[in-house]
């Protein structure tokens, strides 16, 4: 089997075998464990030490913090798929009102990002605060909502897709159907797997993506979730070589409480490698 995701592969099973083996078959690209680049705040911040504390508690709780796509740090993201305004013309859809379908629809999904690069400088410096916080590794117990990002050169402009996935809906409302059509489970997974996707220049974060259905759309930051519910489960706690001594602590009581191992990153000032080394604290 080939390394990555293939994604005409995947919308062919979707079209002809249903979603249930689309699943199957994107399962099959979920690696076994995943890594979570987490920050420790500084007096940079307001209020980071208050912060800091609910992070290190939702760890030490098995939960783990689901975010609105608005909080991310790519303005392009939840928006690969964009409407053909030039095909729209030909119509009588509305481009307001397809693109308040299709927000209410990214509204739903929260989301939690993971990458398969254990012990990665970049990450280490991006997304853990400069080396300052810590990195949770991740067994996968159940990989049914994690997906491999998809990197894409340009944006994907359709007019079929979502103008399909409301008239499907407003078919089953006419119908009174007990349950959505098959043709909107195609057309709406479409939409769903283009929330994974993201330019190519962010191929060196190697991600996956936790998509979260949110029933409560007033709810524009996340929410915390259990580990369990998700399908995941705390493996290794790795901490930052910056990382304050407070912090230091508290993640090795963590380690104890959930029962695993923690390590410490380590600058090795004499190794030609460019990597830090790990040293096992429990």
């Amino acid at each position: 089997m080939a390394d990555k995701m293939n994604l005409q592969v995947y919308r062919e099973k979707l079209r002809n075998d249903g979603l249930r083996e689309a699943i199957k078959y994107k399962n099959n690209f979920i690696p076994k464990v995943l890594y979570k680049y987490n920050p420790l705040l500084d007096d940079r911040y307001v209020n980071f030490k208050e912060e800091n504390r609910k992070r290190l508690s939702s760890l030490k709780k098995n939960k783990l913090w689901v975010s609105h796509y608005t909080k991310f740090n790519d303005p392009f993201e939840f928006k690969i798929m964009t409407i053909d305004i030039e095909r729209l013309k030909a119509t009588n859809w509305k481009v307001e009102h397809i693109e308040t379908y299709l927000n209410l629809f990214k509204d739903m999904c929260l989301v939690s990002c993971f990458s398969s690069n254990g012990n990665s400088m970049p990450m280490w410096a991006h997304y853990a605060n400069n080396h300052k916080g810590y990195c949770v590794k991740y067994s996968v117990v159940n990989p049914e909502s994690i997906f491999p990002v998809l990197y894409e050169p340009k944006r994907v402009k359709s007019l079929v897709i979502p103008t399909n996935i409301i008239s499907e809906i407003y078919k089953g409302y006419e119908k009174n159907l007990p349950e959505p059509t098959k043709e909107f489970f195609e057309y709406f997974s479409y939409f769903y797997l283009s929330l994974t996707c993201k330019h190519d220049f962010w191929q060196y974060e190697n991600e996956y993506r936790l998509l979260y259905l949110n029933s409560d759309l007033e709810e524009k930051r996340g929410k915390l979730v259990e580990l369990r519910e998700i399908g995941l489960k705390v493996d290794a706690i790795y901490i930052g070589y910056k990382c304050d001594i407070e912090y230091v602590s508290d993640l090795i009581e963590i380690g104890k409480a959930l029962e695993c191992e923690v390590y410490k990153m380590e600058f090795d000032e004499y190794t030609d490698n460019f990597s830090l080394i790990t040293n096992k604290l429990t």
